[in-house]
C-alpha cells in the first residue's frame, strides 16, 4: 500500500512539474542579484522552521513529547503532498495526521486534533489580515470586484473568524454538551470522540496563561513574513511602490490561491498576483517576474527542500 501511494505521488509530481514554464522562472531569477535571492530563500527557510516550531509547541501542550526534527519530517512530507493537492491543501493535512499517528505515537484522535487546532489558529490569523486587506484594497481599486463578490468574501471571512473565536472561547461549554450527547451510529460516535479530543486539547491550550495569544501572535508573524519577502523582492525591480498595497496584494493572492482549482493554487495565484501588481503601477514585465520569483521562493523551493529533507530523513532512519 505504501509503495502504491509513493508511485501515485510521484506521478502527480510529474504532472504538476509538466505544467511549469521553467524557462520563464529561470529568466526571472536571472533578473535579481544572487544576494537578494539568498536573503529570500533564508527567510523562507526561517518561515518553515517557525511553522514547525508552532506544531511542536501545540503538540507538547497537548501532552506529547517529540523531536523538533522528526516533526519537521512530518511537515516536509505534508508540504510535498499539499503542493500536489488543490486549494486549501487538505491532502497535506491528512498526511500530517496519518504520520503523527504512525511515526510519532499520537492516537488518531489526538493527531486529528493537533492538525485541526494548528490549522484553525493559522487560518484565523490569515483571514483576519485578509479582511482588512480586502476592505482597504477594494476601496482603493473601485470597480475591480463587484458587489456580489465583495459580499461573498466578507461573509466567508467574518463567519470563519467568528467560528474560530467561538470555538476557543466557549470550548468548555461545548465539551459539556458533547459529553451529554449519546450518538447511536458508529460514525457519529467517532465524530463525537474527535470533537471531544479537539475541545479537551483547546482547554489544555487555554489553561496555559497567555498561550492562546502567543499562538495567534506567532501565526500572524509567520504570515507577515510573506509580504516582507514581497517588499524585498519588489525593491530589486523598482523603488516606486506602496508597501501597504504590496502586503495586501500578497494576502489576497494567497486567499484566491486557496480556492480548490489546481494543485497548490497554480494559475489562480499567479494570475491574481500579476494583475494586482499591475494595478499598483508596476510594469507588466516586472509584475510577471516578481510573481514567478515569489512563487518559486514560497512554493517550488519549499517543495524541493521538503522533498530533499524527507529523503534524507528516510535514508538516515533506514541506515541508523
Amino acid at each position: 500500500m505504501r509503495r502504491l501511494v509513493t508511485i501515485v505521488l510521484i506521478l502527480l509530481l510529474v504532472l504538476v512539474l509538466r505544467q511549469i514554464d521553467f524557462h520563464s522562472i529561470l529568466e526571472s531569477l536571472n533578473q535579481i542579484p544572487f544576494s537578494a535571492l539568498a536573503v529570500l530563500l533564508v527567510l523562507q527557510i526561517g518561515t518553515q522552521l517557525l511553522l514547525n516550531y508552532q506544531w511542536c509547541r501545540i503538540g507538547r501542550i497537548m501532552g506529547e513529547q517529540h523531536s523538533f526534527w522528526k516533526m519537521l519530517y512530518v511537515n516536509a512530507r505534508g508540504a510535498v503532498v499539499e503542493s500536489l493537492t488543490p486549494g486549501v491543501k487538505v491532502g497535506g493535512e491528512v498526511t500530517r495526521a496519518v504520520l503523527l499517528s504512525r511515526e510519532m505515537g499520537y492516537s488518531g484522535q489526538k493527531a486529528a486534533a493537533l492538525v485541526t487546532i494548528q490549522k484553525a489558529v493559522s487560518l484565523a490569523s490569515f483571514f483576519l489580515v485578509n479582511l482588512f486587506a480586502f476592505a482597504h484594497l477594494s476601496s482603493q481599486l473601485h470597480g475591480l470586484w463587484g458587489a456580489a463578490v465583495k459580499a461573498v468574501v466578507y461573509a466567508f471571512l467574518i463567519v470563519f473568524i467568528s467560528f474560530v473565536v467561538a470555538l476557543f472561547t466557549v470550548a468548555d461549554r461545548l465539551r459539556i454538551r458533547v459529553l451529554r450527547s449519546d450518538p447511536q451510529r458508529k460514525w457519529t460516535r467517532v465524530l463525537r470522540s474527535y470533537f471531544l479530543t479537539v475541545l479537551e486539547s483547546i482547554k489544555e491550550l487555554t489553561s496555559v496563561k497567555g498561550e492562546l495569544y502567543k499562538q495567534f501572535g506567532l501565526s500572524l508573524f509567520i504570515w507577515l513574513l510573506f509580504p516582507a519577502k514581497m517588499i524585498l523582492l519588489v525593491r530589486v525591480f523598482t523603488a516606486q511602490f506602496n508597501p501597504v498595497a504590496l502586503a495586501e496584494i500578497t494576502f489576497i493572492s494567497y486567499m484566491v490561491g486557496m480556492i480548490p482549482l489546481l494543485p497548490g493554487g497554480l494559475g489562480s495565484f499567479e494570475g491574481t498576483m500579476t494583475s494586482l501588481l499591475m494595478t499598483a503601477q508596476i510594469a507588466p514585465y516586472q509584475a510577471l517576474a516578481v510573481t514567478l520569483i515569489f512563487r518559486f521562493v514560497t512554493f517550488w523551493f519549499v517543495m524541493l527542500v521538503s522533498l530533499a529533507y524527507y529523503l534524507f530523513f528516510r535514508f538516515r532512519s533506514e541506515k541508523g
